[in-house]
C-alpha cells in the first residue's frame, strides 16, 4: 500500500468523511488524484455548506503546497480539527477576525482552544483567513439586483458560486501570500494539522456569504491527548 493511500485510509478513520460525502470510495484520495474528486468539484450551495468537505479541501490543498516545496505532508489531527472549527464559529458568531478570542477566556489563545478539546501537548501555529463563498475578488463593484444575487458591475454577470476547491484554494492562496501564515504551512516543525470552517455573512457588504476558515498546526510533536 502506498504512502498516499495509507494516509488517505488514517484521514478517513478520524474523521468518517465516507458517509457525509456520499458512496464513492475516498479511501483512494492523495495528492495526486484529490483534484479529480467529483466531491470537491462541486459548485457550494450556502444553504446546505458541507463544512467537512471543505475542511478536507483546504488540508489536501494546503498538503499539496508542502510537497511543491520539498516538505513532507503533515498528518490530519481530529482534535487540531475541533479546536480549528471552535475559533471559526466564535469569529462568526461573535463578529471578530483575530488569532485573540476577547469573548471568552478559555478560548483566548490557540493554545487554550486545543488544551479545551483534549489535547495534552498543544504547541501551535494558527492561521486564520476569510473567503468569499461566490467567486468575488477584492475591489470589485458588484450590485445587487436582489437578495443574495451579485452582479459583477463592469461586466454585468451574475459573479457565480466556488466549487469546495476552488474556495479551498482561495483560502491556502492568501496564506500562501502572507508572510506569516506562509511560514506556518511551509514549517519544517509541523507534524500534525487540523482545519476548521465556519460560514457567516458579511453584515457590511450586501450579506455576502463567505466563511472563516481557521488552521491548527501541532509543532515539533504529535498530538498527545489528555487522559
Amino acid at each position: 500500500m502506498s504512502k498516499h493511500l495509507i494516509f488517505a485510509v488514517s484521514i478517513l478513520l478520524l474523521i468518517n468523511h465516507k458517509e457525509m460525502m456520499g458512496q464513492e470510495n475516498i479511501e483512494s484520495l492523495n495528492l495526486d488524484n484529490f483534484r479529480k474528486y467529483e466531491a470537491f468539484n462541486k459548485v457550494i450551495n450556502k444553504d446546505s455548506l458541507d463544512r467537512s468537505l471543505l475542511e478536507l479541501a483546504v488540508f489536501f490543498a494546503t498538503n499539496e503546497q508542502r510537497v511543491k516545496h520539498k516538505l513532507p505532508e503533515v498528518s490530519y489531527n481530529d482534535l487540531l480539527a475541533k479546536a480549528a472549527r471552535n475559533h471559526s464559529e466564535d469569529m462568526a458568531r461573535l463578529d471578530f477576525f483575530n488569532h485573540e478570542n476577547k469573548f471568552n477566556k478559555k478560548r483566548k489563545e490557540p493554545t487554550n482552544r486545543c488544551a479545551e478539546v483534549g489535547i495534552a501537548n498543544p504547541i501551535i501555529a494558527e492561521n486564520i483567513a476569510e473567503g468569499f463563498i461566490i467567486e468575488y475578488e477584492a475591489n470589485v463593484k458588484v450590485l445587487v439586483p436582489e437578495k443574495g444575487v451579485f452582479v459583477d458591475q463592469k461586466t454585468d454577470k451574475i459573479l457565480p458560486n466556488r466549487t469546495y476547491l476552488q474556495l479551498a484554494d482561495n483560502l491556502v492562496d492568501r496564506w500562501m501570500n502572507s508572510p506569516g501564515h506562509r511560514t506556518n504551512i511551509l514549517s519544517t516543525d509541523a507534524k500534525e494539522l487540523g482545519c476548521g470552517i465556519a460560514l457567516f455573512y458579511m453584515t457590511d457588504f450586501n450579506e455576502m456569504p463567505a466563511v472563516k476558515a481557521t488552521q491548527n498546526f501541532q509543532l515539533f510533536q504529535k498530538v498527545t491527548e489528555l487522559k
